[in-house]
């Protein structure tokens, strides 16, 4: 796909959804139905700074695409360092696994495909919700719920929405770019592993079922994947991947992201790094624990001779915390003398 053609889609995709009268009655009926759940307590504002400098945790942003076969068994090593976002998509597989994520975050006001995702053990995961799922969803959540602000919505029930949650939320599209604003922005952590997101496909759209009817669209296109390889995306993928590689390449302050899917992702940026799942685990733990030794230090000289010792290695693990610190300079300095 070239950008005049992902643009003539994106165009032809707004302008349909602009006209979609159907889904915006939904939307408004979801609204109007979860209303009495929403409360100052469970806005998602709530968590915001959750993850944030001392209190840092590796995100590990889970979506659903083939890859996730591969990979799910890997997601075992995560220790307390770590904390799992699962699209809706991804959370039964992950239960079946052994895998249970910390969050679950669910978008869509789907009354069909929705309620059977999050009909499961959800107990002890937390599920960040839009304000538009559907009531029968969330009526058999049994964890705890955080709700994001959705705006398109009639005048009336928009200022009753902000009145109980608060301003909105940055949006993106899709499960894994929310994931991805819910985390940085929102909840204040700038280290992302990527996992089961490839943007693109062979045969098989998800791990492990078919797409549903609106995934599934007449007009694909090829593709080359990060590794050379020839696969096919669709308009959508396409403009999940673009607005990710810019989030990553413009986020304020600057973040560490990790792709491990090696489909499109980080193809047109040098912001996202492209490394096996558990390489990328071992990156990160490593990169904690030389983190919270130089910040246990208890005089600058003694981090500094911290760093001395660990910069001129190149260890990719250790020196990537400081790669966004606020002592940049200062490091870059001491590698080069």
């Amino acid at each position: 796909m070239n950008i005049h053609q992902w643009q003539k889609h994106v165009r032809g995709f707004n302008d349909s959804f602009d006209k979609d009268s159907p889904t915006r009655e939904e939307w408004n009926r979801n609204t109007a139905e979860n209303l009495p759940r929403f409360n100052a307590d469970n806005s998602i504002w709530n968590l915001e700074y959750k993850y944030y400098q001392e209190n840092e945790k590796g995100m590990v942003l889970v979506g659903s695409s083939p890859c996730l076969e591969r990979d799910v068994d890997k997601l075992k090593s995560l220790d307390d360092n770590f904390r799992i976002i699962c699209a809706n998509s991804s959370l039964k597989y992950l239960l079946r696994h052994g895998i249970r994520p910390h969050y679950c975050i669910c978008l869509d006001s789907d009354g069909i495909d929705i309620p059977q995702h999050l009909d499961c053990d959800s107990s002890g995961i937390t599920l960040l919700s839009s304000s538009v799922v559907c009531k029968k969803a969330l009526d058999s959540w049994k964890g705890p719920i955080y709700f994001s602000p959705y705006y398109s919505i009639n005048k009336e029930l928009r200022q009753k929405l902000r009145a109980k949650l608060g301003r909105k939320v940055m949006t993106g599209g899709n499960s894994i770019t929310q994931a991805l604003i819910t985390a940085t922005v929102i909840m204040g952590s700038k280290t992302i592993i990527f996992v089961a997101n490839e943007y693109c496909f062979d045969k098989r759209y998800y791990a492990d079922k078919r797409a549903a009817k609106q995934e599934v669209l007449n007009t694909i296109h090829p593709i080359t994947d990060i590794a050379g390889k020839q696969r096919w995306t669709l308009p959508a993928l396409y403009t999940y991947a673009v607005w990710t590689e810019k989030v990553c390449t413009d986020l304020t302050p600057p973040g560490f992201f990790i792709d491990t899917s090696f489909g499109i992702l980080g193809k047109d940026t040098k912001a996202i790094h492209s490394i096996e799942l558990s390489k990328a685990i071992d990156v990160v733990k490593g990169a904690f624990a030389v983190s919270k030794k130089v910040r246990e230090a208890k005089r600058g000289s003694e981090k500094l001779r911290i760093l001395k010792e660990i910069i001129p290695k190149h260890d990719e693990s250790k020196v990537l915390r400081y790669n966004v610190s606020e002592q940049r300079e200062k490091l870059l300095q001491i590698a080069r003398s």
